[in-house]
């Protein structure tokens, strides 16, 4: 496979790093400097060349790439230079876009926009891992899929559950929409299969971030808690948003005035507080440490670690920061910080999702379990219609969902006929993942 990242700062070097191992990765940047940086550190290839250029397209041979990345500091360039590679003959071509307001929805990749593959805005798909690491509070073990479209949790339900001893069915339409599967015992058993939810069991949620921390805490009866944001930039504004359904009390400290103006005028259930989130009798006088979960996300690396150490003396359950150092995620554990998440690693993550040819994107273990959850893609080409159940998937394998291929939403039809390019989620016995993949990839064999 072959991979040509357009732009060599910090963002590109590190997903030429991450990638290298997974294919032939050429680097196109017109900063000299910049490429002698990545020469230095870096097993690939570098070229001197402006990515909005023809030229330099053509000589980086971008017909012959299967995914082109462009991570310039300008979204204009990114997407000028995808539409471009796309025209030439690139396979697939993916843009940085961090401006908000280019996407249609609240998402942070966005398929199929202006001849694009894909358009991956940074800032979103860091505040999604956020609320995962915070949904992680409710549920005990999340993973990501789809780009971080679904959440996936597992909560054990307790004696004093609300739902146990009632069927999936009386949950609700939401919380039995979202609820998948229940792991009890060594089994997986699908909702229709259990008579009744029971103490002890594991409860497998599948769906949008918010709608799987709102039904865990149904689950588990839990009251409403403060939260706290200390960076009203757009990866604050889109916790709040998200974080508002979920409870009354959401408050962000962002330290300019005019910033501070304008989350009041768009954000009307949380509380702005003007102030600096690393003073300490500011800190005090609001009260944060009445706040359960605090998290720290301006664009300062000292802010957020001063910030979060702070709310952790002042009494905070959980503290989660943005990092935007490469690895140094380590020292933030080493001193007490709950969890963090980086644009470098979630870009990353989000692209290597995005890669052509794989047939399973995505995969979690659950935890004290002999399971696996499976994100399998169908070939775009199919040998004939098919529905879901029709496919060879192995005795054991579980379909928790489907996900067509324009749209990140699960299906509401449990088996429907497939199109191509849909995306299922599946849970397998681990030693049955090799029989669940070959289910899928055997279509794709028939199809040529």
């Amino acid at each position: 496979m072959r991979v040509l990242i357009l732009g060599a700062g910090e963002v590109g070097r590190h997903l030429a790093r991450s990638l290298s191992n997974d294919a032939n990765v050429v680097l196109l940047d017109a900063d000299p400097i910049a490429l002698a940086v990545a020469e230095e550190e870096l097993d690939v290839l570098v070229m001197e060349g402006n990515a909005t250029h023809r030229d330099a397209l053509e000589a980086a041979e971008v017909r012959e790439a299967d995914l082109v990345i462009s991570v310039a500091g300008e979204d204009s360039v990114n997407v000028a230079a995808c539409v471009l590679a796309k025209n030439l003959g690139a396979r697939r071509a993916v843009a940085r876009v961090d401006d908000p307001g280019f996407y249609r929805g609240a998402l942070g990749v966005e398929r199929d926009v202006a001849g694009i593959d894909a358009c991956v805005c940074a800032s979103r798909l860091v505040g999604v891992d956020l609320l995962r690491l915070v949904n992680r509070v409710e549920v005990g073990w999340t993973s990501t899929f789809v780009g971080g479209a679904v959440h996936v949790g597992v909560i054990e339900l307790g004696e004093d559950s609300p739902v146990a001893g009632g069927p999936v069915g009386s949950l609700g339409t939401e919380a039995a929409s979202i609820t998948r599967a229940v792991l009890r015992g060594d089994s997986i058993r699908l909702p229709n299969e259990i008579a009744s939810l029971e103490a002890g069991d594991r409860v497998i949620l599948g769906g949008p971030p918010v709608g799987v921390a709102s039904v865990a805490r149904s689950m588990r009866a839990s009251g409403s808690s403060r939260v706290v944001i200390v960076g009203g930039g757009d990866v604050g504004l889109q916790l709040a948003r998200a974080l508002s359904a979920l409870t009354r009390e959401v408050s962000i400290v962002e330290e300019s005035r005019d910033r501070c103006e304008a989350l009041a005028s768009i954000l009307a259930k949380t509380t702005i507080l003007h102030g600096n989130g690393t003073n300490l009798a500011f800190l005090r006088e609001e009260q944060i440490g009445r706040a359960e979960t605090a998290l720290a996300v301006t664009g300062s690396d000292e802010v957020n670690l001063m910030s979060s150490l702070l709310s952790n003396e002042l009494g905070v359950e959980h503290t989660f920061a943005l990092v935007h150092r490469p690895g140094y995620s380590s020292v933030y554990a080493h001193l007490g910080i709950d969890g963090t998440t980086s644009a470098h690693e979630v870009l990353s993550s989000t692209l290597q999702w995005l890669l052509p040819g794989r047939t399973v994107v995505s995969s979690a273990t659950l935890p004290d379990s002999d399971w696996s959850i499976l994100e399998l893609r169908v070939p775009h080409q199919l040998p004939r219609h098919l529905r879901v159940r029709d496919l060879s998937l192995g005795a054991s394998t579980r379909i928790l969902g489907v996900l067509p291929h324009s749209d990140p939403t699960i299906a509401p039809e449990s088996n429907p006929v497939l199109q191509g390019g849909e995306h299922l989620l599946v849970a397998c016995p681990i030693r049955d993942r090799r029989s669940a993949e070959r289910g899928v990839t055997r279509l794709e064999t028939k199809a040529g």
